[in-house]
């Protein structure tokens, strides 16, 4: 996955067109691959997260000095750390948004199949019963 914003906007157009997809029935992933992709992107996921933490404390902008450049200059690098525009929390709050999109495709598979076989025992256990009246 790229890290520019030309390269995170494509990747969500992708696992939005995958999305679309595999709702649609287009698309076929394997369970057992789904469920894996699906535990790795949670792994991915709980790394960025820990790392869109660790911004708050990229930049300590005391450590840049009394001098009014070295402060104006430590407001710069807290900027590009944890600012609202063009920061590395920025980045990382559309990779973790990306990742989401891309777990909610895996995941539509196995859950489909839990229900299924939840929905299939239900009715062999309504069957069962019946029967033994």
């Amino acid at each position: 996955m790229g890290s520019g914003p030309d390269e995170l906007g494509a990747a969500m157009l992708t696992w939005r067109a995958l999305a679309v997809q595999a709702e649609s029935g287009h698309l076929e992933i394997p369970e057992g691959v789904a469920f894996q992709c699906d535990k790795v992107c949670a792994e991915y996921t709980l790394h960025l997260e820990l790392m869109l933490e660790k911004t708050k404390w990229l930049v300590d902008v005391d450590a840049f000095g009394t001098l009014p450049s070295a402060q104006q200059l430590g407001r710069k690098f807290k900027r590009l750390a944890d600012g609202e525009e063009r920061s590395a929390a920025v980045a990382i709050r559309q990779h973790i948004e990306v990742v989401q999109l891309m777990r909610s495709v895996f995941r539509r598979y196995f859950v489909e199949t839990e229900e299924l076989d939840r929905s299939v025992g239900a009715r062999i256990g309504g069957v069962g019963a019946g029967l033994g009246e």
